[in-house]
């Protein structure tokens, strides 16, 4: 077996590598999968009720890969961090998706504070005013085929969230929204 001199030089360059290594990791952003467009409206009154006029100060657009955004009680996906602003925002989410097995589907949606769900144009489920994170059990009836879905967020004040999972009623398993399944594809 060779033996591996070690002098200055060679644990230098090790050094270096790491730094080299570490520095690229802190500066390369996050990236996950662009399944969906996340308008994010800051508003610049209280917002107490999702049907409220709103008074938009400024929006951004962020892209997603799923709808799990209650990361430490605000705001924030996993990978990409917070994602909103500190409080009164609105969050509007128009997404294609299709139906591979038609029949019945549930879709649960958490949220802190309120939201408004439709599918087709048809208001399936909402929540109008502030409360704690909590989910709402929303039934629908699919055909198989393209649809779309809509949904609309508000943050007031204090802890924020939003998650959409859903599920085919018969077999109960959910998933994300944004996950594929042998039900849904986004």
């Amino acid at each position: 077996m060779k033996k591996i001199p070690f002098n200055k030089n060679t644990v230098f360059s090790i050094l270096l590598a790491v730094v080299v290594v570490t520095i690229i990791n802190r500066v390369t952003p996050p990236y996950v999968d662009d399944v969906f467009n996340v308008v994010v409206s800051k508003n610049r009154t209280t917002i107490t009720d999702i049907h409220q006029v709103r008074d938009i100060e400024m929006s951004k657009i962020v892209k997603l890969d799923h709808l799990n955004l209650a990361e430490k009680n605000r705001f924030r996906h996993p990978k990409m961090g917070d994602i909103g602003y500190s409080g009164d925002f609105f969050v509007d989410i128009d997404a294609p998706f299709l139906v591979k097995k038609p029949g019945d589907y549930v879709f649960y949606l958490g949220s802190d504070d309120g939201f408004v769900f439709s599918v087709d144009g048809k208001k399936i489920c909402e929540w109008t005013h502030d409360r704690p994170l909590t989910t709402d059990i929303c039934h629908v009836n699919l055909s198989a085929g393209d649809h779309t879905f809509k949904l609309v967020y508000f943050q007031g004040y204090g802890n924020a969230g939003l998650t959409m999972s859903y599920a085919f009623a018969a077999d109960g398993t959910q998933y994300v929204a944004g996950d594929n399944s042998r039900y849904l594809e986004f």
